[in-house]
């Protein structure tokens, strides 16, 4: 027996509102509907950005060691890296945990930018983070530095109208959509699995959701629709076929490399499905945490920078086996750097600037950028020797191709990060 129109429409528009991508269901998977399956996997990428945002303020004298500077040795008498670290240069080496980012330099593939920071450094959490995500230290801005490559850049750009109806600028890996990603023109979903594409019910329950999709396609069956319900057939309609073929595309791609097992190495590896399912997407954001290292410091961060190392190697190692390394930049940044004297719990308190990680094929490997002076601070915190918004201005013009003034709303000169 067929559910009748009453039935269908409470049972919908309960479905309704727990179809989800970003809040941002009808107006973003309307535009994959347009296209099936084949053409999506046609569809050529261009550069592709990851930013992996390294959250807590990450100690960079800990990170990139100068590993022969008497002032570093006496400031951290108790947490100064001496032993297992990984030798850069002759006055420089890398934390014990970032193995996989010593084999990364050695062969050529990752860039550090030394002493990253801006005018009058602000050593909140929440407010640096928001300076970083918008570049822009003097006042709040409600939307992002790449929300604004998405409007001024990609929305409307000969690039954009060329490309199939299906492309999705960018997405976020994550429950919390960052303010980078906040656009004026279009919303940017976050999802944390294949999942999230398609159907979902507030238990989670598959069988409720499978019940769910059977109940939207009967939408399709129901005679003398209301163009109220027209509206919700179509939308929950296209949910439906949207998600399974971005599922399907996604769930081609195997692994050519071991990922860690779980936080940032399994968001690596869903944006590499997500890569190798050629959906068009530019850019992809993550966000990993543990670099708030005020106490036993030395244990704590030695964790964080080897889950980063070790997940954003496996990302790479996956990628050039597939031969698509050579379209993919990863970023790394934390919202400050450290105080360079340690405090009396053997940790370290919000400081100022620190360095920045680049990841890729196309980079010009090594360190850049000068390594902050110790013996010239500002209370306390190592003074600034690159402007980030340089880095995002490099990134902007020699990798995705943007005017950075237009983006960044102010010239900054950009770094020479590429090949």
């Amino acid at each position: 027996m067929k559910p009748t129109r009453r039935e269908l429409l409470k049972v919908s528009l309960t479905g309704l509102s727990v179809i989800s991508l970003a809040n941002s269901m009808p107006a973003f998977l309307t535009r994959f509907a347009r296209a099936d399956a084949a053409s999506q996997s046609a569809l050529p990428n261009d550069n592709i950005l990851v930013v992996v945002q390294m959250s807590g303020g990450n100690d960079g004298l800990n990170t990139v060691i100068p590993i022969t500077n008497d002032i570093y040795h006496k400031a951290r008498p108790k947490i100064a890296l001496k032993d297992r670290t990984h030798k850069l240069t002759d006055d420089y080496a890398l934390n014990p945990g970032m193995v996989g980012f010593k084999e990364l330099f050695d062969n050529g593939n990752l860039a550090i930018i030394n002493g990253c920071g801006y005018p009058s450094p602000n050593r909140s959490h929440f407010r640096s983070m928001e300076i970083w995500q918008t570049a822009n230290p003097k006042k709040f801005e409600p939307t992002g530095w790449l929300g604004h490559y998405i409007d001024h850049c990609l929305k409307g750009s000969p690039a954009a109208a060329a490309a199939p109806a299906n492309s999705l600028e960018a997405i976020n890996i994550g429950e919390t959509l960052p303010q980078t990603l906040v656009a004026e023109s279009a919303p940017v979903p976050s999802i944390t699995s294949l999942r999230d594409f398609g159907i979902k019910t507030e238990g989670g329950n598959p069988q409720d959701a499978k019940a769910a999709e059977k109940m939207i396609r009967d939408l399709n069956t129901v005679q003398e629709q209301t163009p109220a319900l027209q509206f919700l057939s179509r939308q929950a309609t296209n949910a439906i076929i949207s998600g399974d073929q971005i599922r399907k595309l996604a769930n081609d791609y195997k692994p050519d490399a071991v990922y860690p097992y779980q936080g940032l190495g399994q968001n690596l590896k869903l944006i590499a499905q997500l890569i190798h399912a050629n959906l068009g997407t530019r850019l992809f954001y993550c966000t990993t945490g543990g670099f708030d290292t005020h106490a036993n410091q030395i244990p704590g961060q030695e964790n964080a920078l080897s889950a980063v190392s070790s997940s954003i190697t496996a990302f790479h190692k996956d990628l050039a086996a597939k031969g698509l390394d050579k379209k993919v930049t990863v970023m790394c940044f934390s919202e400050f750097g450290r105080r360079v004297k340690q405090n009396d719990s053997n940790g370290t308190d919000h400081g100022a600037a620190g360095p920045m990680i680049l990841i890729g094929s196309k980079l010009k490997p090594g360190l850049q950028g000068a390594y902050p002076s110790l013996a010239e601070l500002t209370d306390g915190d190592l003074k600034y020797t690159t402007d980030f918004r340089s880095v995002y201005a490099a990134i902007l013009e020699q990798w995705l191709n943007a005017d950075s003034q237009k983006v960044l709303n102010a010239k900054f000169t950009p770094l020479s990060l590429f090949a």
